[in-house]
């Protein structure tokens, strides 16, 4: 078997939710609606908060990544939708507590 860092650095398993949420971080930096520090800290921890607040889809297959079934794509879409409500909620308590 594989160590746990060759397990887990093989790419085969991956969170959705971790592309939903930078997806959506950078669609809403591109609109710069908002102003909020945008240095490498603060949107790691804006990515972060963003999700502990939304559920983990996990998936191990690339043919399922690459070519989903309607379902999988109703599920990643609802990631992103709650993944864009909570972006800006991140960013409000990242605000009040800045790490640097």
């Amino acid at each position: 078997m594989l160590t746990r860092d060759e397990f887990f650095k093989s790419g085969e398993i991956v969170n959705l939710s971790e592309l939903a949420v930078y997806d959506e971080l950078k669609s809403f930096i591109d609109k710069k609606e908002v102003e909020f520090c945008q240095c490498d800290k603060c949107l790691f921890d804006i990515v972060c908060v963003v999700l502990n607040s939304i559920p983990s889809l996990y998936s191990s297959s690339l043919v399922d990544r690459n070519y989903p079934n309607s379902e999988f794509k109703a599920e990643y879409g609802q990631l992103k939708s709650l993944a864009a409500v909570e972006i800006p909620k991140a960013i409000i308590q990242i605000k009040d507590k800045l790490h640097h």
